[in-house]
């Protein structure tokens, strides 16, 4: 699968990435949540589509002003997905070389991201790519209840 395969997301995608969320047991976003996200000027929104355009992962985030300064901008990711079927094949590595260009386009100075305690993968992927762990949050998801691990990378 080649770099170009990845796309931004639009209004015909949004099933998609719900079907993939569910599959997935991501933070759960409705259809108007990620249609309201697409009007935002500063989402990152996109897609890794197979050979015969069919959605089989998207990234979701956003570049907001760094809580630090008055200047400086961040990167979030909200939601990374891959379909469960498709794990094991370097997809969300993709997304999150994607996304991450995008925030070096926007001249982010990190990029920051929460994840369940349990999602060692995602845990491994983020450390792997240099996400450092910041902080714990205590019942940040539900359903079901867990704490969430707030990570860092510096760009």
């Amino acid at each position: 699968m080649a770099q170009s395969l990845i796309r931004p997301i639009d209004t015909s995608h949004i099933a998609d990435l719900i079907s993939i969320a569910n599959e997935t047991n991501l933070n759960h976003w409705s259809a108007t949540g990620y249609l309201d996200e697409l009007k935002n000027p500063l989402s990152i929104m996109l897609r890794l589509a197979d050979d015969e355009n069919q959605t089989i992962g998207f990234i979701v985030g956003r570049i907001v002003a760094a809580s630090d300064n008055d200047t400086s901008v961040d990167g979030e990711i909200y939601n990374i997905g891959v379909r469960e079927s498709r794990h094991g094949h370097g997809f969300g590595q993709m997304l999150l070389d994607s996304f991450t260009a995008k925030c070096r386009e926007h001249e982010a100075r990190s990029i920051w991201l929460e994840v369940r305690c349990s999602n060692s993968r995602a845990i491994r992927l983020y450390a792997r790519n240099g996400f450092e762990n910041v902080s714990i949050r205590t019942a940040l998801y539900s359903d079901p209840r867990e704490d969430g691990i707030l990570m860092r990378r510096m760009l």
